[in-house]
């Protein structure tokens, strides 16, 4: 097992423009094949770390390093909202990241059916968001992002609508 962190936050501070502190001087370090969880009250900053480490925001303060380069660095996120585009199926939706990537057709469909048996819902590839339950809509969200087969996956309480 690699001894350097996957991901270390030294420092982190982030204040958005109208003052919000959000976070103040966080540090974490992340070990390669580990699940690590961000536990805290609402509003504590969890989703604006998560944000920062996958590039969705600028920190204020501190820094962000890698224990791998980018070529080498496969990152998903799942939303706390499932995010999924209404007019597309299900097929559709998760197929997305690996359209966006070029994947071959051939390669896509393999992977897109199956992630979805992955996540139970090989029986509703040709579904629309509206169709599904709440669950549901957040197992599409999940397939989505493990059907491009990150080495890093955040996921920004993604199980609220599993229940």
């Amino acid at each position: 097992m690699n001894e350097r962190p996957v991901i270390t936050l030294s420092q982190i501070s982030k204040v958005y423009a109208n003052g919000t502190v959000a976070l103040q001087d966080v540090n974490i370090a992340i070990p390669d094949a580990q699940f690590v969880c961000l536990v805290g009250p609402s509003g504590c900053g969890k989703s604006t770390v998560l944000q920062l480490i996958a590039g969705l925001g600028r920190v204020s303060s501190g820094s962000i390093d890698w224990g791998f380069p980018p070529p080498a660095r496969k990152l998903a996120f799942v939303f706390q909202d499932a995010a999924l585009m209404p007019w597309a199926t299900v097929r559709e939706n998760v197929r997305l990241p690996l359209k966006l990537a070029k994947v071959s057709q051939k390669d896509a469909n393999s992977l897109v059916q199956q992630t979805l048996a992955l996540v139970g819902l090989e029986k509703f590839e040709q579904s629309y968001p509206r169709e599904l339950s709440g669950g549901m809509k957040m197992r599409v969200s999940i397939a989505r992002a493990l059907v491009t087969q990150p080495n890093i996956l955040l996921m920004d309480e993604p199980f609220g609508a599993l229940r």
